[in-house]
């Protein structure tokens, strides 16, 4: 696993607006980096729910894990019809899964992802800084009607892209 560095993890963490109470956000990982921590914490302070999707065997370890109510962790399989079993949607979605697997079934991801969020969530994915979709992955967040694409240079070894869902845009948000 790899450590990000604090500093930078918390301007990551300024991402998620604090002027609205009760966000619900999802962390999809493989647990490569310890953004789990940093969600964690942040969440755990600001009293947002914290749903962290792992696709490993074993949950992540979580640094000061207890005294969250709000926070729920599960395995997730990436080829499952959904990733939502619950009625939730939400606000941020936090992406943080190897390249070469993401790059094979990204479109299919994107749509998935697409209806679990609220209108105007923010999808953010932490991508390997000259990674496969380096080059690729503004045009199929585009395709999948996530607006607003944006690169964010805070990490001195990961590319942070964020998006917006918006309202209406396209096939995704009539449920096919």
């Amino acid at each position: 696993m790899r450590n990000l560095k604090a500093e930078q993890a918390a301007l990551l963490m300024q991402i998620v607006s604090d002027h609205y109470p009760n966000q619900q956000i999802l962390h999809i990982t493989d647990c490569g980096t310890d953004l789990h921590d940093y969600l964690f914490k942040m969440t755990k302070e600001r009293g947002f729910e914290y749903d962290l999707r792992h696709t490993v065997d074993t949950p992540p370890p979580i640094t000061g894990g207890d005294g969250h109510p709000a926070f729920r962790v599960e395995p997730l399989d990436l080829r499952r019809r959904a990733y939502n079993k619950h009625a939730r949607l939400y606000e941020y979605v936090f992406v943080t899964l190897d390249e070469e697997s993401l790059a094979e079934s990204l479109e299919e991801m994107l749509k998935k992802i697409f209806r679990l969020m609220k209108n105007s969530g923010v999808l953010v994915f932490l991508l390997k800084k000259r990674g496969p979709l380096e080059g690729k992955i503004d045009k199929l967040l585009e395709d999948g009607y996530f607006v607003a694409v944006n690169h964010i240079d805070i990490f001195d070894d990961f590319d942070v892209v964020n998006a917006r869902k918006m309202h209406g845009w396209g096939a995704y948000s009539v449920g096919f």
